[in-house]
């Protein structure tokens, strides 16, 4: 995409990360989430929280932030896995692209600059979740040759457990033989 930039974030991008990410959610997940997770999100995943996220980063390459004519529209963040998943050892915490610039390539952008941080860092195997009644989402991992690992939670938010909501895991069992990673140049 003509002018699309990503960068690794820094402390100054949090708020920016924080408004694409809330707005991002709003969207995507109305009738899917229940009203109170989505009201209160800004409490928990506000500025401060990635102020703190950032600071303690100091600009490594595990949350980029993508920009078109210098404004955030989108951002991802990486690392190490969490929930143990047997031959995974990376996984791709967030990524969140503003309603009204998806479907231009963002997202696949921000996915493949992230993929080639988790290579470089010697996570070849990498997961995501995702939830299971986010249609657009599971299509969009599908695209990008993400394989559905047959593993599934149930969603924990704030200390509260949603039963009737649940988090598929998609996987790639090494980047570095994707096709959209090759085909993909790097812009940064």
């Amino acid at each position: 995409m003509e002018g699309l930039q990503v960068r690794p974030a820094g402390p100054s991008d949090a708020g920016a990360i924080a408004g694409v990410q809330a707005r991002s959610w709003q969207a995507a997940y109305l009738g899917i989430l229940p009203n109170d997770i989505l009201v209160g999100f800004g409490e928990t995943q506000g500025v401060a929280f990635w102020q703190r996220i950032l600071q303690r980063l100091d600009g490594d390459d595990s949350v980029l932030v993508a920009e078109l004519e210098d404004e955030p529209v989108g951002f991802v963040s990486c690392g190490p896995i969490r929930d143990r998943i047997p031959g995974y050892t990376g996984e791709f915490y967030a990524l969140y692209v503003l309603p009204e610039a998806q479907g231009c390539g963002i997202g696949t952008s921000l996915i493949a600059h992230a993929a080639r941080g988790l290579v470089r860092h010697r996570c070849v195997s990498v997961a995501v979740w995702v939830l299971e009644d986010n249609a657009f989402g599971r299509r969009f991992y599908e695209r990008l040759e993400g394989v559905p690992l047959g593993i599934a939670k149930t969603l924990a938010y704030r200390g509260t457990s949603y039963p009737a909501i649940r988090e598929m895991a998609y996987g790639w069992p090494d980047l570095r033989r994707v096709r959209w990673l090759v085909d993909e140049p790097d812009r940064r």
